[in-house]
């Protein structure tokens, strides 16, 4: 009975993570993904699904890496646990998100032209964080006098990326998103948070 107990609890929160993937909240898909796994021990079909459903909520964060990194996993646990018909769909997905990864990454860089904020991106993609870091705060100062909120939060989230910058660069690019009221900036910031584990201030309405 105590084995039963416990897989009703293991698949009632299963079916919680489900529905909340399909109602798109990844905030709570992560959250009931972390409360599934102590149950996944002995159950390898489970654990596929459960790094395919963890994937999805990342992905549904806009934490592609990480999605990329646990689709890759469940295709390897689907493959242990012999769940051959999962496979071709989890491929898909991983696929799809590589996809949408390099899309906006491209992106990026197309809608940052010959700017100061757009040669501290490059600087840093291509592995000069020294000269990216000192581009982005010229690029801040920039959009401070021209009281572009956008490009205030793209430096700030560019500097976050040098290694001791990122509590402080993506709260206070928190700070600016906020005053801006845009949302789409409030969640790029706070997506920025999530993956590299900085905590925000709740935001009160």
């Amino acid at each position: 009975m105590a084995d039963l107990r416990v897989g009703d609890e293991a698949d009632e929160i299963a079916v919680a993570l489900v529905q909340a993937l399909a109602r798109q909240d990844g905030d709570r898909a992560l959250d009931l993904s972390l409360a599934l796994g102590p149950y996944l021990a002995n159950r390898p079909a489970l654990r596929a699904r459960h790094a395919t459903w963890t994937a999805q909520a990342h992905q549904l964060r806009g934490e592609l890496k990480q999605a990329i990194t646990l689709v890759r996993q469940a295709i390897a646990l689907a493959q242990a646990a012999g769940e051959a018909d999962a496979i071709p769909a989890l491929q898909a997905l991983k696929a799809d998100l590589v996809r949408a990864q390099l899309a906006g990454q491209n992106a990026q860089r197309n809608t940052l032209p010959d700017t100061l904020l757009g040669r501290a991106v490059d600087a840093m993609d291509t592995g000069d964080l020294e000269q990216g870091a000192s581009l982005a705060r010229q690029a801040r100062i920039e959009a401070q006098s021209l009281g572009n909120y956008r490009d205030e939060v793209m430096a700030l989230l560019a500097l976050a990326r040098v290694s001791g910058q990122e509590d402080s660069a993506i709260r206070a690019a928190f700070v600016v998103a906020d005053a801006s009221e845009d949302k789409n900036l409030v969640t790029a910031v706070a997506r920025a948070a999530a993956a590299a584990g900085v905590s925000l201030p709740k935001m009160i309405f």
